[in-house]
């Protein structure tokens, strides 16, 4: 008896773990490789330096699950853009960049794990009062979705779709 609650403590301490090294593999399979010289890291383009950017964005999440952009979103093809997010709620949010196909395969994702972080070029994950930022190339897809994929937020309006020019 005393074996099988020692081993199921264990797997409980231990699987969470074992799930997201896995989860991040699939992760950074779903979005691309940024491995090789000038390799795409999603259908949209690509992480950049935020120092080589021409222009920069603040951009807040909020806890009534609003994604606001400052100044109004007006990204053209090619454009390297700096990001300065901030999570000005009470709960953790996420900042992703990506097509919608990517979008849809990201919140696949994160309903099987919840509680998942991320900082991996292509979506960073907030916890309540952090700022941070990211830069990002614009190429490719014309159409960008930038999304909160923690569970739920995305459906309740916590997205913004816009057109490259």
């Amino acid at each position: 008896m005393k074996l099988n609650v020692a081993l199921s403590l264990a797997l409980v301490l231990v699987a969470p773990f074992s799930f997201a090294a896995g989860d991040h593999a699939h992760h950074q399979e779903g979005h691309g490789t940024m491995s090789g010289h000038g390799a795409m890291a999603s259908a949209v383009g690509m992480p950049a330096p935020a120092s080589q950017a021409s222009q920069t964005y603040q951009v807040v999440l909020t806890d009534d699950m609003k994604m606001q952009f400052e100044p109004s979103l007006a990204i053209k093809q090619g454009d390297v853009v700096r990001f300065v997010v901030t999570n000005k709620g009470q709960i953790p949010h996420e900042f992703s960049i990506g097509s919608i196909d990517e979008q849809a395969k990201h919140r696949e994702m994160m309903q099987a794990m919840p509680n998942m972080v991320h900082h991996d070029g292509t979506t960073v994950t907030l916890s309540p009062g952090e700022t941070t930022e990211m830069g990002w190339h614009f190429m490719g897809q014309n159409f960008v979705e930038f999304s909160c994929n923690i569970p739920g937020h995305s459906e309740a309006g916590m997205k913004r779709n816009t057109i490259l020019k």
